[in-house]
């Protein structure tokens, strides 16, 4: 490890040498990226010890696409709170747009990440629980590995101020020597006890099933067509869990979702979301239309017989269209050229499989990423429709802040390129209890025991990592 931490303090020691352009920069806001090929190496052991030693730290993988993204601390943060803060952000970034110099061009990465973060599901005064986020967060974090295609590389990112490079070199060794000294040991997952449960007694479910049945007059009397509601579960543990050993298991039973840790202060928000919001991308953009439900079989004929019955289910359709139309409408002025490919086909995870349908469309040249997300978010799969309707149901009948659940979880740079996953399939753990979050949709057809077990359902992915304990 020694070598490789002297190889890059003295690969950007000659970056800043050779630069002549660099040399000139004397002052103003002027961020640097240095990028640089690590070889060798494996990251997954780092897990444990960001959350332990870090204020602020984030970790980011497709599995199935060999991408993965580390970040630790911050050279820059843009957070902000209130119902400006799409707008804010969105032109808080524009002002660096000009101001970011790097070396991108000499390590073949292709998708490069700089800001790391995410966003609540709605703007709200946090309760204890969120008091560690704001409504958004999108920093850049002074460390960040990106791993894809089995390459790893390094970006060291920094403010350049005055012309001394000395004080630069000797941060770079010394983030990265905090960053790969460590020893990454917990106590494995398998060996926590839960305390007490909290959301999951039969007192529980008759009150959710009384809130379903809430939702189903507002639809029967048209006040609204969909409304999302969303349960949650308490877990207060013995001691914090391994999160290293949290990852493995999210990334191998789920492949093809979004595997993710959102570390800041005391808390840790994590999950396998199966949801894109968006991906920005070769001047294009693309969406999942993910909504309507139904468990895996265990047989090949029976998961083909719940696969057909959920594409013929009225329900589960109605509730897929209505998805379809909010990205098609919120879409219709910043994009062109707007096509649906895969309409209603299926995807299948480890315990459940969805009805899926991809958006690909080419955005416009006065539309922005932020601003774009800004009229997904929330979509109807997590919200309902109408959206404002929906988020005012939400917000007097549900009980409860959901934080990130459901926000925006993702990265971008100032190239127009990003990716961001709905923050579904997640949990929240601090102060030795976990809160794990799952929804479902209510539609006119809906049945509250059935919606009940959906729920049960997609609360599996987290809550089973616990399934041996006490």
């Amino acid at each position: 490890m020694n070598d490789l931490i002297s190889s890059a303090v003295t690969s950007f020691t000659q970056f800043l040498d050779e630069n002549t352009k660099l040399k000139r920069i004397s002052s103003g806001n002027i961020l640097i990226s240095y990028a640089y090929k690590l070889t060798n190496f494996q990251s997954n052991s780092l897990i444990n010890h960001l959350i332990k030693n870090y204020e602020r730290s984030y970790y980011f993988e497709k599995p199935v696409e060999n991408f993965k993204i580390i970040g630790v601390d911050e050279v820059l943060t843009i957070s902000e709170n209130g119902d400006g803060r799409f707008a804010i952000t969105d032109k808080r970034i524009k002002e660096w747009k000009n101001s970011l110099y790097n070396n991108w061009n000499e390590v073949p990465i292709q998708r490069v990440p700089l800001f790391l973060g995410g966003m609540k599901f709605t703007t709200e005064h946090s309760d204890e629980d969120w008091q560690d986020y704001n409504d958004s967060t999108w920093f850049v974090p002074e460390l960040i590995i990106v791993e894809e295609n089995l390459k790893t590389y390094l970006l060291f990112n920094f403010i350049l101020q005055g012309s001394n490079r000395e004080p630069l070199i000797k941060k770079l060794q010394t983030k990265l020597e905090k960053l790969f000294s460590f020893n990454d040991q917990l106590n494995p997952t398998n060996n926590i006890k839960i305390l007490k449960s909290e959301g999951d007694s039969p007192k529980d479910k008759k009150r959710w099933k009384q809130l379903v049945s809430e939702g189903l007059n507002k639809i029967s009397e048209n006040q609204i067509d969909k409304i999302v509601f969303a349960r949650k579960v308490d877990l207060y543990l013995s001691h914090e869990p391994d999160f290293s050993s949290i990852m493995e298991k999210l990334r191998t039973n789920y492949p093809d979702c979004y595997s993710f840790i959102y570390h800041h202060g005391k808390s840790t928000f994590f999950g396998a979301s199966p949801e894109k919001l968006a991906k920005f991308s070769n001047g294009k953009i693309e969406i999942d239309a993910l909504a309507g439900s139904a468990p895996r079989g265990i047989t090949p004929e029976e998961d083909s017989k719940l696969e057909q019955n959920l594409l013929n289910d009225k329900k589960n359709l109605s509730e897929h269209n209505i998805v379809i139309d909010h990205i098609k409408n919120s879409l219709a002025k910043l994009t062109n050229n707007l096509q649906i490919e895969n309409l209603c086909s299926i995807k299948k995870l480890a315990n459940i499989q969805h009805i899926w349908s991809r958006v690909v469309a080419t955005p416009s040249p006065e539309s922005s990423m932020i601003l774009t997300l800004k009229e997904l978010h929330p979509t109807p799969a997590v919200c309902g429709f109408p959206k404002e309707e929906a988020l005012h149901f939400l917000k007097k009948l549900e009980g409860y802040k959901r934080g990130l659940y459901a926000g925006i979880i993702g990265w971008f740079n100032l190239n127009e390129e990003g990716e961001f996953a709905v923050a579904i399939r997640s949990a929240l753990f601090s102060n030795n209890k976990l809160t794990a979050f799952a929804g479902c949709g209510i539609v006119e057809d809906s049945d509250p025991e059935s919606e009940f077990k959906e729920t049960e359902l997609k609360l599996k992915p987290i809550l089973s990592l616990f399934k041996n304990e006490n």
